[in-house]
């Protein structure tokens, strides 16, 4: 079957550049290190526009009083920054506060991660007679990872918005324990009002909730969230603590967004079929 010629076509290049070998070619340091480069970038183009950001499994937080110390705990997990890297925790990260170091402890705290790179494993990069003239060069970069508590909610961060019963409140006592058991039992009683108090569990309830939700929607209908430079964020929300009476906290993960991978049909098609004009 012949192509039918186009009536008008454009080509661009894309911003995805790989290597090409070829026998008795001389390579150099960016020849080999394009090749990781574009298997890295084609790997964040796929993650942030499948997923966007967020945390896929793990990464629960709580915190305790020991010893005086506001310890908070994150278990072992893996999430996506905002530029499709993965950033893993391999082990529980527990980060203690001390008020007796001076630090003040507001009542309530925000739990963020991000991932770092960090250069090492040095060899000499040239062959020399005088050792000391010898320049060396970090020749791997491992992945790191790093959990910080903040007293303030984050400018710019990857996480969903707040509930508003609860966004400009300071939780404290018995208020907040009140609060927390009547905004718990609210949205259960949302999800299935009759079964209210108890966790929702029917995966179509779930997915309609989500497709619903300012945090979600622009990746249910389609559009490629975080995919532009100017996206900077390079911490994620994992949770909120808020301090229920003096040395109790609670945790709060529904200002996390969660991504998992989900088939679904085509927002475009459906948005299509139900506005069309009638004929």
């Amino acid at each position: 079957m012949n192509h039918q010629s186009p009536l008008r076509s454009k080509k661009e290049p894309s911003t995805l550049v790989r290597p090409q070998y070829s026998p008795g070619l001389l390579l150099n340091d960016d020849d080999l290190t394009l090749a990781v480069d574009y298997t890295r970038e084609l790997n964040r183009m796929l993650f942030k526009s499948l997923l966007g950001c967020g945390v896929i499994c793990g990464l629960v937080v709580s915190a305790e009083l020991e010893c005086g110390k506001v310890v908070v705990k994150v278990t072992p997990g893996v999430a996506l920054d905002c530029h499709g890297d993965p950033v893993h925790v391999p082990k529980q990260a527990d980060v203690a506060i001390d008020p007796s170091c001076g630090v003040d402890v507001p009542p309530r705290l925000w739990v963020l991660l991000r991932r770092y790179d960090k250069h090492c494993a040095p060899r000499a990069a040239v062959c020399s007679q005088d050792d000391d003239d010898a320049a060396s060069v970090c020749t791997r970069i491992r992945d790191g990872f790093e959990v910080s508590v903040v007293g303030t909610a984050p400018e710019c961060a990857c996480g969903c918005p707040e509930p508003a019963s609860t966004a400009n409140n300071a939780f404290t006592g018995a208020t907040a324990a009140a609060a927390a058991a009547k905004a718990a039992n609210g949205k259960a009683a949302k999800l299935n009002p009759a079964a209210a108090g108890t966790a929702a569990t029917d995966d179509s309830v779930t997915k309609a909730s989500a497709v619903s939700d300012p945090c979600y929607r622009a990746h249910y209908k389609g559009e490629c969230s975080c995919c532009t430079d100017d996206c900077d964020c390079e911490w994620i929300v994992l949770a909120r603590l808020d301090q229920l009476k003096a040395g109790t906290w609670t945790a709060d993960h529904s200002v996390r967004r969660f991504i998992r991978p989900i088939l679904m049909a085509d927002p475009k098609v459906i948005e299509e079929t139900t506005t069309a004009p009638k004929t």
